[in-house]
């Protein structure tokens, strides 16, 4: 029966997306193909996702460009276009250099390339803006790990997770760090929350 809600709950999403595409291509319509960005990621079709946040990003509305490059940048990690990703975040960091969010985005691009101390350097700016973003706090997360500071690490990434509950890359993060630290039951029960946020 649970199954069954939930193919139609999908069914009626892609009928929504199908809906929306054919009057956000017929209204040229900005905010229309934000929102159909959004929806076409939440349904996992990331390629599709990034032509409508593209076409977003072609508005005059500056609060609607920041959050459709956003959105082009998130979606470009997923799908691992990493050069796409870190120019259109740098883009995004210049658009809006007071944004913790769109500053720790430019960290997760610069991290995704490889950039690990530029990255960190870029999670502590945006932690500057504002200690209260959980992509900054997980962007120190992840720097901590790396250089082997697993208690800090795990600090960062639960202080993250309070603030985004619903991340299951947080979750993640804290799975890894469980396991770094030979702490395999509590991985398990991060990596199993992570699928748990996801649904």
């Amino acid at each position: 029966m649970r199954k069954a809600v939930h193919v139609a709950v999908s069914v009626a999403a892609l009928v929504g997306c199908t809906l929306i595409v054919r009057a956000a291509d017929s209204a040229g319509d900005a905010e229309l193909q934000f929102q159909l960005g959004n929806l076409l990621s939440d349904e996992t079709r990331y390629r599709e996702a990034l032509d409508a946040f593209d076409k977003a990003t072609e508005t005059d509305d500056p609060s609607l460009k920041i959050r459709a490059r956003a959105g082009k940048v998130r979606t470009a990690l997923r799908i691992a276009e990493y050069s796409l990703a870190q120019t259109e975040a740098e883009v995004l960091k210049t658009e809006a250099p007071r944004d913790a969010d769109a500053v720790a985005l430019y960290g997760d691009a610069l991290w995704s390339a490889g950039l690990f101390d530029e990255s960190e350097a870029v999670f502590e700016q945006a932690l500057a803006l504002n200690p209260g973003s959980s992509r900054a706090r997980f962007g120190r997360a992840r720097a901590l790990t790396s250089v082997n500071k697993l208690d800090a690490a795990l600090t960062e990434a639960q202080a993250a997770l309070a603030l985004a509950p619903r991340d299951g890359e947080i979750y993640a993060q804290i799975g890894a760090i469980y396991e770094r630290m030979h702490r395999f039951d509590e991985a398990a029960n991060a990596r199993s929350e992570e699928h748990t946020s996801e649904l």
